[in-house]
This record gives C-alpha cells, structure tokens and sequence, in this order.
C-alpha cells in the first residue's frame, strides 16, 4: 500500500510527520511526504520520498501582514490570513493536493491540509485520517474549542465548537466549492467539516495525555496517540543539523546553558528580544544558546556567554541545557517535555498559550506571554527555575513518562488497523 502524508506548516509540522514515515517505511509500506516546497532538502535527508506543495511557509510567515498579527496575537486574524494566503496560491495549491492524491492508496493529513486534501479524497475514493498536532477541536463538554474567547462552561462548550466551525466555514466555502468544481464535484450545501464529521474520518492527536487527557465523550475514532519523535537512531544517522565543531566545543567548556528560540515564528520585536537576553547576560553568570530560526535579528551582540545559532536539532541539544525559553509551538515543546528540562513558555498567539498555562498549571514549567515579557521579567523567571526543585523534578519525571509512551506505534498501529481493514 502506497500511503500519502500530507502536512502544510512549520519544521514543527513536518518532523514529526518524517518520524512517522520512518515508522512506517519500516513496516514495510510505500510512503510519500508532501509538504511545503522549501522542507524538500530536509525530508529528503531521511531518504523519503518528498512531494512539493505549493508555497513557502518561511515566505508567508514573513510578510508583513502576518508579522503585524502576530504581534497583535490575534488568533482569528491569523486563522484568516491564513485561509487568505492559501487562496492566493490556490490554483497551484489545487494542482499540488490532486497530483499528490492521484499518486497513493490512502491519505494521512494534518488539520491545516485536511478540508481541502477531503475534497481530493472524495473525488479519488481514497480513504483519510487527519493527524492533528495541535490542540483538539473536536466537540465536547469537557472543555470550549481551545485558543478562543469562550468560557469554560459544560451546557456551552459543544457550542462553541459549532460556532468555530460555521467561522471556518465562511473563510473556506469559496474556495473548497471551486476546487470542487475545477474536478468534476458538485458544489457543497453543507460544510466540509460536516462532510467529514459525518464520513467519521478519524482524527488523531499527536500528543500525549500527560497535557490534555481525551475527553469521555468523544466517539471512538477520536484518539489521542501520542507525540510523534525521531527515535534516537534515525535522528543520529542524518546529518541534515548536526551541531558544528564550535557548538560542541563551546558547550563542552562551561555550565549548561540556558536555551532561547522561537522557531519558526518571527520575533515580532527583536530589539525587546535583544534586552532580554542582554540583561540577563550582564546580571546573571548564565550561558544563553540563541537560536535565531526563522527571525531575523539584526545588530547581534557579543559576549563570552552567548552562543548564536540559526538551526539546531532540539532533541539532541535540549537534555544539554538547564531551562529553555520558547515560543511554545508543539514541535519545540515536545523536545523540552521528553529533555525533562524545565521551560519557559514566552507565548505569542494560535495554539502557544494554550501550551504554556498547560505546562504552568502541571508545575514542569512558566508561562511568560510575550506581550508580558521585560528583561526583568525574564530573569527573574529563569532564576526562579534555578531554584525550585519541584519544578525541576516535575519535569524530570513527564519525560521518563513520555519515554515509555510510543506515540509513533501507536499511530501507526491504528494507520494499519483502519487502511487495511476499511481500504481492502
């Protein structure tokens, strides 16, 4: 069986979508990952078969547009530019999905791609399971749809849900019913999240427990599997990140170090940014490894206690650090979480806040939202995780539990279980 992923985002939205191709190429299936043109390199130094999609989530990141709601941190704003910048590509976006479903037996896409991969899917008589990494926006009455200004209320929450759907819906109708036209589909009455609510396309979360337990009242093809890692020896074969000559020497030459990084998300004030870590420099002892990723921070400083990346493989360089402050997307926080190292959550928008009042809440970490983030504030939070050993223990002690978890099993598992049983 030739079994499709798809998946339309950030580095943490591809990597663990190449930990499951990996598992899956080893069961012996035939895997192709489709993904935003510019993760090509990276896939391909997995040796995996890589599909390109249209655009470069780098490029969109980066305009000016987006980088203005990302500072303003509004969630529904972000959620409509995105749905605006993927209809400005969407005729190479809809010759990207049905050339890669054209190709494969079966389609495994996360919830960015899924409305749209649907559409490919029906007209293909392909069967589908969304993988989602993100926080779950399944109906329920243990808690409102996460990231949204509702209240925590039981005889509330599934409403909730609905009204965020009919949200979704406005932004996508135009553009789903044209791609249903552009391949030979009747135009939809209803929304494609029904349609696939009532298909009861399976949708899995690639999570753990330990953060968000599945709520009682979700129906059984509503999972949650676990967080989706490279195992040790894949991640050492590839050589796509590894750390230079001079990180290994500079970490090997002093205390273990505090982390700083955002990811794929672009600093919105990189001057703020550069206080931070500047104060903290010059009134602590601390080392600080910055990772610049997708930010572009002009006017560095220099200091015999900072070290600058712009890219570095978390999982490896997490356990060798003593705090790591970041962004709080999911990618990022599985590294910290499985690294039993306590973090700093300095949260900017979409799903990252929803992260950092989890991590606070369960005592393995700080949520410090950007908005509230000074230099002062930055320090005294690192020095506070210097010296609160429950926190430190806490930590310690989810990794040894997420190291017994096989999330990537478990995934897989269910991929066989429903592929070969439904698709055969």
């Amino acid at each position: 069986m030739h079994i499709g992923l798809f998946t339309y985002g950030s580095r943490g939205d591809v990597q663990p979508y190449i930990a499951l191709a990996l598992r899956l190429t080893d069961e012996g299936y035939n895997v192709t990952l489709a993904a935003p043109e510019n993760f090509k390199d990276f896939v391909e130094s997995f040796k995996i078969s890589f599909y390109p999609v249209a655009g470069n989530a780098e490029e969109i990141v980066h305009s000016p547009e987006c980088e203005k709601i990302i500072k303003s941190g509004n969630n529904l704003a972000f959620i409509k530019f995105l749905f605006n910048s993927l209809s400005n590509r969407r005729s190479e976006l809809f010759d990207s999905i049905i050339g890669f479903c054209s190709l494969v037996d079966a389609i495994v896409a996360n919830n960015v791609g899924a409305t749209t991969v649907s559409v490919a899917a029906e007209r293909l008589n392909l069967k589908m399971i969304i993988l989602q990494l993100n926080p779950p926006v399944i109906e329920t009455n243990a808690f409102p749809v996460p990231g949204m200004p509702f209240p925590n209320l039981a005889w509330l929450n599934k409403l909730s849900y609905k009204l965020f759907y009919r949200i979704m819906w406005h932004f996508a109708k135009s553009d789903i019913n044209e791609f249903r036209r552009r391949i030979g589909l009747p135009l939809s009455k209803h929304s494609v999240f029904k349609r696939i609510a009532d298909a009861r396309v399976p949708v899995l979360h690639a999570f753990s427990e330990e953060l968000i337990k599945r709520p009682l009242d979700w129906e059984e093809h509503h999972l949650v599997t676990g967080f989706l890692m490279l195992d040790s020896l894949k991640r050492s074969e590839n050589t796509f990140d590894n750390a230079s000559d001079q990180l290994n020497k500079w970490l090997a030459q002093g205390a273990k170090p505090v982390y700083i990084g955002f990811g794929s998300i672009p600093v919105p004030d990189p001057l703020k940014l550069m206080q931070a870590i500047t104060y903290l420099l010059n009134s602590t002892q601390e080392r600080v490894l910055l990772c610049t990723g997708w930010s572009k921070i002009p006017d560095l400083p220099k200091h015999p206690n900072l070290f600058i990346v712009s890219g570095v493989n978390h999982q490896w360089l997490f356990p060798k650090c003593k705090i790591v402050v970041i962004h709080g997307g999911i990618g990022t926080l599985t590294a910290a979480l499985t690294a039993g190292v306590p973090s700093i959550v300095v949260s900017l928008f979409v799903d990252q806040p929803i992260w950092g009042k989890l991590i606070s809440k369960k005592g393995i970490g700080l949520h410090l939202p950007w908005r509230k983030m000074t230099p002062k504030s930055l320090s005294k939070a690192v020095k506070y995780l210097n010296n609160d050993a429950e926190i430190a223990n806490n930590a310690v002690l989810v990794s040894k539990k997420l190291a017994a978890e096989d999330g990537v099993g478990a995934t897989v598992r269910y991929i066989r279980q429903y592929f070969e049983t439904v698709v055969n």
